[in-house]
């Protein structure tokens, strides 16, 4: 697991003072405003160089730009308040989770353009004797192993200066994120290595302000993530990365084809390229429920016909089968459907030639089915065009078990079938007519809002990406 980096990004108050021409001339002025302009030039510098250096760096860069702040806005400050302005100030720390006072934070503020600072007693109070202040003046608040906070001089009676223990990682969520990947089968996939999982707290500074905490790990290549965090006191909320992988599933048509109806295209597994977000399922699931199709061998000008399988109209065609041990035997036909999803398919429009027949493949669309085909035919009449008429099985069908010369059915016509369901127990037989959607999902979802956290809490919460934001191209 990678370590992990604590980013912690505070809301600064931009404090601006009067001026005095008396006191503090136009060029003195323009030269602080080139100064503070450089220093915030600078100061985006040094955020940028401060990816990989964590909290500390940051915090002490933090420090530093405020306490430059404060020195330039006090030096803007008007002269001749500042004698009626001396009071005495008191500021009160306290910890944002247990509300305990904090000794020993550090506590600055700049007054007459010097920073005077102080620390808090055991009762987590800061004490400033005689110091000139306005509403604006800010109190800097730091302590090794906290998040720094501030607050301005006109909210210090409103309540304490709040800071977050960020050292005390006690406290830890951790799980394994899943992700549909593959529509095909039916349990989700879980995700790879290195994708980036954040843990944020808002925390309440003061009365003037809050700051957000982020905790970014990695998941490992089981898909596990871990963090360990400190109890913060309005818990956390959980963001992930934006995963680009090739999802399995099988699909109708695609916008590749031109004619996106069967059998101009034919049922099938594809792969395509898939953007996953937690919790999200826009990218639709085609709803793909023909498990096998009949497909003619070509007639004489090369066509080839295809027949659906059972597809939910009226008559069905039907695939009977009896057990064998655990698995299964062809034992009836009754293909005599030829429409698809209330569209006819011609088949006076092939010609084969006169008074023949004609090899017959069962296509298993999922390639779960069959595990060895069984031998089929159709026959064409004295026209050449495919007639239906009552096996020695007693169907009506227009493809039926391979037979010979003889009329006996050739050596392992029946084939072995995998999967059936049930039909008819009083005869044995089973069907092969079944109706679900080839595509499964688990379509789970998890809160990923305000997980909350009391001190010392382990919480194990696992994470669904869903079936797909968007895709690449459109799927039917």
């Amino acid at each position: 697991m990678n370590s992990k980096l604590t980013l912690l990004f505070i809301v600064f108050v931009t404090l601006f003072a009067g001026c005095s021409k008396n006191s503090f001339n136009e060029s003195d002025a323009i030269a602080a405003q080139k100064d503070l302009l450089q220093l915030q030039y600078q100061h985006e510098l040094d955020l940028e160089t401060l990816k990989q250096k964590g909290a500390t760096a940051l915090q002490d860069l933090i420090n530093t730009a405020m306490l430059n702040q404060l020195k330039l806005n006090d030096s803007l400050a008007q002269q001749k308040a500042i004698a009626a302005n001396t009071k005495d100030y008191s500021v009160t720390v306290v910890d944002v989770v247990s509300n305990s006072p904090i000794a020993d934070a550090d506590v600055a503020v700049s007054s007459n353009g010097k920073v005077i600072t102080t620390k808090t007693n055991a009762q987590g109070i800061a004490t400033f004797t005689a110091v000139n202040l306005y509403a604006t003046s800010a109190f800097l608040i730091s302590k090794t192993g906290y998040a720094a906070s501030q607050i301005l001089q006109q909210n210090i009676t409103y309540g304490p200066v709040k800071l977050w223990n960020t050292t005390d990682l006690t406290n830890e969520i951790t799980g394994n994120l899943y992700i549909e990947t593959d529509l095909t089968n039916l349990t989700p996939e879980k995700v790879g290595a290195q994708v980036l999982v954040t843990a944020s707290a808002n925390i309440p500074a003061s009365p003037s302000g809050t700051y957000t905490v982020y905790f970014p790990t990695f998941t490992d290549a089981t898909g596990t993530y871990d963090i360990k965090l400190p109890a913060a006191p309005n818990g956390y909320n959980l963001s992930f990365q934006q995963i680009a992988a090739d999802q399995k599933l099988f699909v109708n048509a695609t916008e590749d084809d031109q004619v996106r109806t069967f059998p101009a295209s034919l049922p099938r597994q594809t792969t395509i390229k898939t953007y996953f977000n937690v919790n999200q399922f826009n990218a639709p699931v085609p709803n793909v429920n023909i498990y096998y199709y009949f497909k003619v061998a070509a007639d004489t000008k090369g066509k080839v016909l295809y027949i659906p399988g059972n597809n939910g109209y009226y008559p069905y065609n039907q695939v009977l089968v009896s057990a064998i041990g655990s698995k299964y035997q062809v034992e009836q036909l009754a293909v005599n459907n030829n429409y698809y999803n209330g569209t006819p398919v011609d088949w006076n429009a092939y010609t084969y030639t006169p008074n023949t027949k004609i090899d017959v493949q069962m296509v298993d669309v999922a390639g779960n089915i069959i595990e060895s085909a069984p031998k089929l035919s159709a026959s064409a009449d004295a026209n050449g065009k495919l007639i239906g008429f009552y096996s020695s099985q007693g169907q009506y069908s227009y493809v039926n078990l391979k037979t010979d010369n003889n009329g006996a059915l050739v050596a392992n016509a029946k084939g072995v079938i995998l999967r059936a369901l049930p039909y008819d127990s009083y005869s044995g037989l089973y069907s092969l007519n079944f109706s679900a959607n080839l595509n499964t999902a688990s379509n789970f979802t998890t809160s990923s809002t305000f997980l909350s956290l009391n001190k010392g809490d382990k919480k194990v919460i696992n994470f669904y990406y869903g079936t797909g934001d968007s895709r690449v191209k459109q799927v039917f």
